[in-house]
């Protein structure tokens, strides 16, 4: 019967530790790995919780925001076609601004939660950059919710003209207009005018 000399125990000794070690640093390698993203997401969600308590805390700012907006935006009926409105004021505007504009195009209505939108496809527009600007300007002044989205310039057949494309699109609401309804009559006016005041008995 062989027996293990001291020199192979040793040997077998400093194997199996240098195992455990190698165990040990994979198992820290992956409970590392983990911890790391576990951390990541700890973060990440410990940043959009505080960008969601500072939005709640600004709600009554945005509530004003949102009204003064809305305020400023026309509120048309659910049956009313808007195209004809919105182009009429482009047409109106620019030429007030000289500035020539021709196949433009309506495109869908969009819904954006409370707020309506319909895109206006200008192909082909000639004038002076500050006809450009003036107009544009101008789109706000007549109170108009109106972004530009796409804006294409080109120089123009003549020196100082310039010509291109935009699109815009025209912001709005959608709901019953009230009509401010007529004063009530005054009844004593109303009788006298009729004749129907009735006289004091003798």
């Amino acid at each position: 019967m062989s027996t293990v000399s001291s020199k192979e125990k040793n040997m077998l000794i400093v194997t199996l530790v240098v195992v455990l070690y190698a165990v040990a640093a994979l198992l820290y390698k992956d409970q590392r790995a983990s911890w790391d993203k576990q951390e990541r997401i700890y973060t990440t969600a410990q940043k959009k919780y505080a960008e969601e308590c500072d939005l709640i805390a600004a709600k009554a700012d945005w509530n004003e925001k949102y009204t003064q907006m809305c305020s400023l935006m026309p509120v048309f009926p659910y049956d009313k076609d808007v195209d004809t409105h919105w182009l009429n004021m482009m047409d109106t505007v620019a030429s007030q601004k000289a500035l020539s504009i021709s196949r433009r195009q309506t495109g869908k209505e969009e819904e954006v939660g409370d707020v309506f939108e319909l895109p206006i496809d200008c192909k082909n527009w000639d004038g002076t950059l500050e006809a450009l600007v003036t107009f544009l300007y101008g789109l706000r002044q007549e109170g108009a919710m109106v972004e530009v989205r796409q804006l294409f310039i080109r120089p123009g057949s003549a020196p100082g003209l310039l010509k291109g494309t935009f699109s815009l699109h025209c912001a709005y609401m959608r709901g019953d207009v009230v009509e401010e309804s007529a004063p009530a009559a005054d009844p004593g006016a109303v009788a006298e005018k009729t004749g129907m005041v009735e006289r004091d008995k003798d």
